[in-house]
């Protein structure tokens, strides 16, 4: 094993098994820790084991052994010891350590050292590794720099090093010299292209501190003043950032014929952040800035990689505005660009923005659909998630139809990798028929038919269930037999096509349902050769001999549909065919088809009249339709393939101050139960614990003597009483609170939640102070309400003390997430 570190790079690459580079890995990791040790070990030595351990770090391994040796080598004289200290203890330390003491004394001697380099390592690491602490300590040496300083190398560093610091402790905004700045964009001498970046990097410090401002006992309000100081940069920024994108005079800055990408990236950026505050002197530039922008974006050159990111920056502060309509249509065009070529980095941030974009100008959005669905055959699987969940959020009533045939090109072309894009899309596109009314039976019938054949092994009990209440409920008589009489008959024909696959249990599973249901649909007149009684009869026998070992579930569905089918035929062979198979399995060693076995075989004992009576086709059912958009927004990756328990928020963190007790309320529409909607009589409660067998339960799956439940209207209307006072408004909710009572060291609360447009998924979590407790009950009637709909909440407060409330929303208004935060004080003690 070599001692250099070429060396050990190349016999780590080397090794054949994981083991021998483990191996190799913990030996040198042994012997730098050992050599470390060593306080004779000379300095070049030391840095060739400080470097290994830096190797080490990129391989993730343990490097805490060699911390305090990095902090020796910043003390050293030598700049190429302080060079790689430096960059160790950036690596290797976060703010958090307490190792960071041992640096503040060596950074405050190198921030005034002679040497510019090894000044502007030492604010490189004070900005890297600096916590408040840290922060406070050193912030007025650096603003001695950037007074004293004339050379526009360390002014850049120096200004980049106090943007950071800024972030770290926003007190310092109090002691912070904006004039500063001033001074040094109006010095044509050093105010070089590094110079001007820092500049706007301490101005974005300043707007984030204000933007994301929430008071704090250290720190109860941001020096009012400041905000008006900076105004006077909006103008000149404004100047500066069109003088870059129209002249390129500098060829130092040039990238690809576009002067400094990053400079104008950097001043679009700040001047977003400017107009995201509200205050009068700068929404006076609102109109100016909306034509600088129209400029940028037509002059940009859309080819090149330097050209799009500034193209990208200009459209996510178009919309991040909310700024006029023409605008906005001109960022989607920017986007379609993007989709149209062949960059996947450019594909996937135009399909991400427009993802955002979709609730603002949906019809913008949706010219572009061609582009959109050549996504969906992309080979890279990020563009190809992104693409359907974009897919999805432009499909309404006038695209269904065009956006469903896409959607099922990419579903055939789909293999077993994708198993999560296919169970995403199936999900969305059953839902896609409850939200949208689609005119024309035949053609829904058939998308349901080709879904299952295409990829029904995929298919969740639930989906499947979905669509077989629609298959029940279509109206048209004539379409349903299509469609059934086509599923039994492909089902009949398998043998000759091998079209299905054994595996794909969703279509055996719709097959076996609509058998017992709709046989007699497709009997009697419509019989021929491949559809009759002898047919569907040898159908079921065969798929119960192929299943009866290793799926339960499909034999439970195949003595239901033997049941029903009795009662169809003439033929007494055939039934006395169904008769055997049910009675196969009294002895069943699985008690729920042994069960249904000896049940069923009563019936088959009662007269002809009192079977058809019972086991007559199912009605229709009221199933609960959704109607909200997120249903199609859902972000992929979130599909409910298995239902995860919600990890309580620490809202303690979260909310900060002198909030103690919170309560979390998360809800959900997953006990939405579907199964009295396809005959399961399991009571909507037990749902979830006893899992739904949706398809064939005749008489009531795990419940022998319950009977068919029905489904009852819940009345879903909330008054808000008239003693309601206002605590908070927003463009979207105005919330009102109600003081039931404060007696007795309790107290209870009502919150009505009164939408001014479409809400869903509302989460609503409280805090109150450390004296008290909170209990919080569920949203009434629902998380998700329409406009000027209105949902309440209880709470609960015991204890003693002052009723203060802190109240953190998350909701989604068509389909964005919006978070809003707010306090309220009651005049009530408990």
């Amino acid at each position: 094993m070599g001692s250099s570190l070429r060396s050990f790079i190349k016999d780590v690459r080397a090794a054949k098994t994981l083991a021998d580079e483990r191996s190799i890995i913990t030996k040198q990791s042994a012997k730098i820790r050992t050599k470390l040790r060593d306080d004779h070990l000379p300095l070049e030595r030391r840095r060739k084991y400080i470097q290994k351990l830096l190797y080490l770090y990129i391989l993730g391994e343990k490097t805490h052994f060699g911390q305090v040796e990095c902090i020796n080598l910043i003390a050293s004289d030598e700049f190429v010891n302080k060079r790689l200290g430096y960059l160790s203890a950036i690596l290797l330390l976060d703010e958090s350590q307490d190792l960071l003491t041992l640096l503040t004394n060596l950074l405050n001697n190198d921030l005034h050292n002679s040497n510019k380099f090894v000044v502007s390592l030492a604010l490189s690491t004070l900005g890297s590794l600096s916590s408040p602490e840290l922060a406070r300590d050193l912030f007025p040496d650096v603003e001695i720099i950037l007074k004293q300083v004339q050379d526009p190398f360390l002014l850049k560093k120096a200004l980049q090093c106090i943007a950071k610091l800024l972030l770290k402790d926003i007190s310092l905004l109090e002691i912070f010299a904006v004039e500063d700045l001033v001074a040094l964009w109006q010095n044509s001498a050093i105010c070089t292209h590094g110079v001007l970046l820092g500049i706007v990097k301490v101005l974005q410090s300043i707007l984030l501190c204000f933007i994301n401002f929430q008071p704090t006992e250290a720190v109860e309000e941001l020096p009012k003043d400041m905000i008006g100081k900076l105004v006077r940069f909006v103008p000149s920024l404004f100047k500066r950032l069109q003088t870059l994108n129209s002249k390129n005079f500098q060829p130092e800055y040039d990238v690809q014929g576009t002067c400094d990408p990053f400079l104008q990236c950097e001043m679009i950026y700040t001047l977003r952040l400017f107009f995201q505050i509200d205050n009068d002197e700068i929404n006076a530039y609102m109109d100016k800035f909306g034509d600088l922008l129209t400029q940028i974006a037509t002059n940009t050159d859309s080819n090149k990689s330097s050209g799009q990111v500034i193209l990208y920056e200009t459209t996510r502060t178009i919309f991040s505005l909310h700024l006029d309509q023409p605008l906005r249509v001109l960022g989607i065009n920017i986007l379609a660009k993007f989709l149209a070529g062949k960059d996947n980095n450019g594909k996937y941030v135009a399909l991400n923005t427009l993802l955002e974009v979709v609730p603002q100008e949906p019809l913008a959005v949706q010219r572009h659909r061609k582009f959109i669905s050549r996504c969906l055959h992309d080979p890279d699987v990020s563009i190809k998630k992104r693409a359907l969940e974009l897919t999805f959020a432009i499909l309404d009533a006038s695209n269904i139809k065009e956006l469903v045939n896409e959607l099922l090109q990419f579903l055939d072309g789909t293999t077993d990798d994708d198993s999560d894009l296919i169970v995403y899309t199936v999900d969305h596109l059953v839902d896609a028929f409850d939200i949208h009314t689609i005119a024309g039976d035949d053609w829904k019938l058939s998308v349901f038919l080709r879904i299952l054949k295409c990829v029904g092994s995929y298919i969740s009990s639930e989906k499947i269930s979905d669509i077989l209440i629609e298959i029940n409920n279509t109206n048209n008589m004539q379409s349903k037999h299509d469609a059934v009489k086509q599923l039994l008959t492909e089902t009949l024909e398998n043998e000759k096509t091998n079209e299905i696959t054994d595996d794909n249990h969703g279509w055996f599973l719709v097959t076996v349902w609509c058998l017992g249901e709709y046989a007699d649909l497709i009997l009697g007149q419509s019989a021929n050769n491949i559809v009759n009684e002898e047919s569907l009869t040898r159908l079921l026998i065969e798929l119960h001999f192929e299943n009866s070992l290793d799926n339960p579930k499909l034999i439970n569905y195949i003595l239901t549909a033997a049941l029903k089918l009795s009662i169809k035929l003439t033929s007494g062979k055939c039934i006395d065919q169904l008769r055997d198979l049910i009675v196969s399995h009294k002895k069943d060693s699985h008690l729920m088809l042994q069960v249904k076995s000896v049940q069923y075989e009563i019936l088959f004992d009662q007269p002809i009249d009192v079977r058809k009576s019972i086991l007559e086709t199912m009605p229709k059912f009221e199933k609960v339709v959704r109607t909200t958009s997120d249903l199609r927004n859902r972000p992929l990756g979130n599909t409910p393939t298995k239902k995860e328990s919600a990890k309580p928020d620490s809202l303690i963190d979260l909310l900060g101050g002198d909030f103690g007790s919170s309560s979390n309320n998360i809800n959900s529409n997953e006990n939405d139960s579907k199964a009295n909607n396809v005959g399961d009589n399991i009571n909507p409660e037990t749902t979830d614990a006893m899992g739904s067998d949706l398809l064939a339960d005749l008489l009531g799956g795990n419940n022998v003597n319950t009977s068919l439940s029905l489904n009852k209207a819940v009345s879903n209307s909330v008054e808000l009483p008239s003693q309601a006072q206002k605590i908070h408004e927003s463009s979207s909710l105005d919330i009102y609170s109600v003081l039931i009572n404060s007696e007795n060291g309790s107290a209870q609360i009502d919150i009505y939640f009164e939408a001014k447009k479409n809400v869903t998924d509302i989460k609503c979590q409280c805090a109150v102070t450390k004296t008290l407790k909170l209990t919080m009950g569920p949203l009434h009637p629902s998380a998700s309400i329409k406009e000027k709909e209105i949902s309440v909440q209880t709470l609960k407060i015991s204890g003693s003390g002052k009723l203060k409330l802190r109240t953190k929303l998350d909701f989604k208004v068509n389909g964005i997430m919006t978070n809003e935060q707010f306090d309220h004080k009651y005049d009530k003690v408990i």
